[in-house]
């Protein structure tokens, strides 16, 4: 079946084939003979936010021609079982797993995906798993032997810090490593990524190569002291300001906003560690 894509607009996950489509803030139905012939169309949505935008363009597609208009996403809560390479994402971007075994009271993926399953791997060098190293060592191996085919690796998803053992540091080590991404989303949760972060400084890695999610909230004080501690500890903190998932974002002073997006530019960041920069004068 051929499937025009329909995206709210374009990010550095979207495909980009001919069967893709990103309105970009209009609502208005496109000359759909531009687009190779197709059977039906999927307007997917990741963000709550955008949620009425893409409701008001299925609206709009389904007066405007007769093929079926399927609406969904995470922002819908969509049940999600498998993976198709290259139909919401970029082909290189891939799962080898579905869903997680925590319950982490601000995570969405347990409600619409479920425990932890392995999946059939496809050929990629981006790997977005919500928790990999929750998969079994056989399917571990399995992924290790296909990324020794790949360049420029990244482990995108999150890699849960108190499950980073030697087998796979020993593993990795060996592989074409752009970027391993750790959380650290709570104060408690820094003893564990700590001893994580020095596993992989130990094996090699460095500031470049380990970066670090880590979910803030208003407490300027409090998030700056455990951004600054992931940085000491040899990671690049990335900052991710929690948003709840309803219809609307979750609104933030002027200050934090700022203050969240010099804790995501990396360049700025060493600036500040290595010269006590104040990051508040910056012009964000």
């Amino acid at each position: 079946m051929k499937i025009l894509r329909i995206f709210p607009k374009k990010t550095s996950y979207t495909p980009i084939d001919s069967l893709v489509y990103y309105p970009n803030g209009i609502i208005q139905s496109p000359s759909w003979k531009i687009f190779p012939e197709f059977d039906e169309i999927h307007i997917s949505c990741s963000f709550t936010w955008d949620r009425k935008y893409c409701q008001e363009m299925a609206f709009q597609f389904r007066s405007t021609q007769d093929r079926p208009v399927k609406l969904g996403g995470p922002a819908f809560k969509s049940q999600i079982d498998g993976f198709t390479q290259g139909l919401y994402m970029k082909p290189n971007i891939i799962f080898t797993s579905r869903g997680c075994n925590n319950n982490c009271p601000w995570c969405i993926v347990p409600k619409i995906e479920g425990k932890l399953k392995e999946i059939p791997i496809c050929q990629g060098n981006v790997i977005q798993d919500n928790n990999f190293l929750q998969t079994s060592r056989q399917h571990k191996d399995k992924v290790f032997r296909m990324l020794k085919t790949q360049k420029r690796i990244q482990f995108k998803g999150g890699l849960e810090v108190d499950l980073i053992d030697d087998h796979f540091v020993d593993n990795v080590r060996g592989l074409s490593i752009d970027e391993l991404w750790l959380a650290c989303d709570t104060d408690g949760a820094f003893k564990n990524f700590e001893k994580a972060a020095v596993k992989l400084v130990k094996a090699g890695f460095t500031r470049e190569h380990i970066k670090c999610y880590a979910l803030i909230d208003g407490d300027i004080s409090e998030n700056e002291e455990r951004l600054q501690k992931i940085w000491w500890a040899g990671a690049m903190p990335f900052a991710q300001l929690y948003r709840d998932f309803t219809n609307e974002k979750t609104k933030y002073s002027k200050e934090v906003e700022k203050f969240a997006r010099s804790w995501q530019r990396p360049a700025a960041i060493n600036m500040h560690m290595k010269k006590g920069t104040d990051f508040r004068s910056f012009n964000i």
